[in-house]
């Protein structure tokens, strides 16, 4: 019965993806990620969403992670439906769209306990279909995963075009920074990974932070990772947030606004992603 069921998925899934497929172009998928909590994914995902709208890109923005749906109060959304209606079934993707800040596109969150249980590879998989097949109405789908690197994050990452991690300079951050791009590259298919430095007082203290990450990823991965840019620790960010706005539109041209800009602008450039030879140097502890 378990192999008729599965047989009866895998059809199921390939019949989606083959109707997503013939619907026409294909949105890019971008995933927003941390190694642990309190680095600012929601703020980047949400704003990085506008600073790419304010470019010409038509977005959508998914709260995507499960243990903390913020984006609907932080766009003073009044949400009709969430994240959690489309993996259970009950309303598909173009019914839980809401208007967001500068024509983006958002899709609420979910607060469910059970987060994780209705996210079953199953439900995850169909959702990712249906926000791909959505390219003749989305440039770009930013999703806020949140942090960590559970199974749940993981399906997220290796089904985007590309992962966007991001960190503080402190040294925790960094380091749980490391382990999720290990395990975004060590338990799947390789994708495209970027770093964002955030909160940071200076361009030399972002440079270093990518740096060290750099050399850690070259030396036990193998791989290269992008540097997309930083953040500067600026008092205007959470003066927005506490106000339910993106300080894209709130004051759109302090320093924070301006790196989100060169951000959105580096992130819709073409980039080559290397494999590397390994180095000798990196994080002692990774």
């Amino acid at each position: 019965m378990n192999d008729q069921a599965d047989e009866l998925r895998n059809l199921v899934l390939e019949s989606a993806a083959r109707q997503a497929a013939y619907a026409g172009p294909s949105a890019r998928i971008v995933t927003v990620a941390g190694g642990k909590g309190g680095v600012g994914t929601t703020s980047l995902a949400l704003n990085l969403s506008v600073a790419l709208a304010g470019q010409g890109s038509q977005i959508v923005l998914v709260d995507a992670d499960l243990h903390r749906a913020d984006i609907s109060a932080l766009c003073r959304l009044e949400e009709r439906h969430n994240l959690g209606d489309v993996l259970r079934g009950h309303h598909g993707i173009h019914e839980v769209l809401e208007r967001g800040p500068h024509g983006i596109q958002v899709i609420a969150g979910t607060w469910a306990e059970d987060g994780n249980a209705i996210c079953t590879e199953f439900a995850q998989r169909r959702l990712i279909q249906g926000l791909r097949s959505m390219g003749s109405h989305a440039d770009v789908v930013i999703l806020d995963v949140g942090s960590g690197s559970g199974v749940v994050q993981q399906r997220f990452w290796h089904a985007a075009d590309e992962t966007i991690i991001v960190t503080t300079p402190d040294t925790v951050s960094i380091m749980d920074a490391y382990a999720a791009i290990k395990s975004l590259l060590n338990d799947g298919p390789p994708v495209p990974v970027s770093v964002v430095v955030n909160q940071v007082v200076d361009h030399d203290l972002a440079h270093e932070v990518h740096l060290r990450i750099q050399r850690s990823c070259r030396r036990f991965l193998g791989r290269d990772v992008q540097h997309l840019g930083h953040v500067p620790l600026d008092p205007r960010l959470s003066l927005a947030a506490h106000d339910s706005q993106p300080v894209m539109m709130q004051s759109p041209t302090c320093p924070a606004a301006r790196a989100l800009e060169r951000i959105a602008t580096q992130l819709l450039s073409p980039r080559i992603e290397c494999v590397v030879e390994n180095d000798d140097s990196g994080l002692r502890a990774a």
